[in-house]
């Protein structure tokens, strides 16, 4: 393969076939001293090419530059706009932006403010320290996987090194003992729910909360539902989109599935839809003022002051998951089916609630021989 310097416009720029047409405009004028430059950059993608080392992206061809369109940026500036295109990718809740990306990118600022292109695996071990000394390994190998996600997006973006620092990292974390789940109890689901059917407030959600305590829906989940997801008597709903501030996307595990709906939940969105009187597309449950409900407002506003007014110490919205799926477990439901209905997966689902499984003893009571 040949690489040619050319002039165009008073400014340097390369073209060569590989085997498409390719052109790499360089930015510099045309002088003796930037034609020298032109032409060790023309060398080093000839010999990439002879070596098995070309890079088909240009990025490690590219000039340089700082800025806003900067091909070279620092570690924390990398993370910072990979949240940026996640956030808008994903939709992602600020409380999530804040406590799973913006403590990377913090620490990032304080253990490796250096550029992108520098970090390596031996550069990141101070970190990794830090967060083995200091971290529940889950979370840990959930930031490093969040970091690992970065780098790979940055690489057809960003000046960075050709191998991931972040691949593989972490295998010395040892596993912690999960945090307990604490479902409601009985008492306290029907506190909850008679405080929001008597809040002159907040009894608009009062559908909302039955049905993430219901069906075991994720709050997303919920909040995307349509009523054409609802079967017409009201016997099951078809669960195949999540939606958060304005993003739909098709759940955590992108698979659909259909949950039965119990005879009270039913009622309680049948007088719903007679009520509101919707069209097929419009969501089941929306905020006061008839728009998407947004689960940080509702998570301040109604569900924090719902729980203190019920005398219930406080569990995020997904315990209503937990307890879902703690409650049909206990009442013998298999597991497996529970699985299904609620999108986990299975071997997940025996790992996390095996207490709920095997309560009592595990061997058949024959009642007392006769003596």
């Amino acid at each position: 393969m040949k690489v040619t310097i050319e002039s165009h416009q008073g400014r340097l720029r390369l073209r060569w076939q590989d085997p498409d047409r390719r052109t790499l405009v360089l930015g510099l004028p045309d002088t003796p001293v930037c034609r020298s430059k032109a032409g060790m950059v023309k060398n080093q993608i000839e010999l990439d090419w002879q070596t098995g080392q070309y890079d088909p992206t240009l990025l490690k061809y590219r000039p340089r530059t700082t800025g806003k369109n900067a091909s070279e940026i620092s570690a924390p500036e990398l993370f910072a706009r990979f949240t940026q295109h996640r956030a808008k990718e994903k939709g992602l809740a600020k409380s999530t932006i804040a406590t799973k990306y913006k403590v990377i990118e913090r620490q990032l600022s304080q253990y490796l403010d250096l550029p992108a292109s520098s970090i390596t695996k031996s550069s990141i071990g101070k970190l990794l320290e830090v967060w083995a000394k200091n971290l529940r390994s889950d979370i840990a190998k959930q930031r490093i996987w969040l970091l690992k996600s970065a780098w790979d997006w940055a690489k057809t973006r960003y000046q960075i090194a050709p191998e991931n620092p972040w691949a593989g990292a972490g295998i010395s974390f040892r596993p912690q003992p999960k945090k307990k789940i604490d479902p409601f109890d009985a008492e306290e689901v029907s506190r909850i729910l008679d405080a929001l059917r008597s809040s002159t407030e907040h009894s608009h959600y009062l559908g909302f909360a039955a049905f993430l305590l219901g069906t075991g829906a994720r709050v997303g989940e919920a909040i995307g539902l349509r009523w054409s997801h609802l079967a017409r008597d009201f016997t099951s709903v078809h669960i195949c989109e999540s939606r958060s501030k304005g993003v739909v996307s098709g759940g955590k595990t992108g698979k659909a599935r259909t949950v039965p709906l119990s005879p009270s939940l039913a009622a309680i969105l049948k007088a719903k839809k007679e009520s509101v009187k919707p069209k097929p597309d419009d969501l089941v449950f929306r905020s006061h003022n008839g728009a998407e409900i947004d689960r940080d407002n509702f998570r301040s506003r109604v569900w924090r002051p719902i729980l203190k007014e019920a005398g219930v110490p406080y569990r995020t919205t997904y315990n209503c998951r937990h307890t879902a799926v703690s409650y049909a477990l206990a009442g013998g439901a298999n597991y497996i089916s529970v699985a299904r209905a609620t999108g986990h997966s299975p071997n997940v689902m025996h790992e996390n609630y095996a207490g709920s499984i095997e309560k009592g003893s595990v061997f058949v009571d024959f009642g007392s021989p006769s003596i």
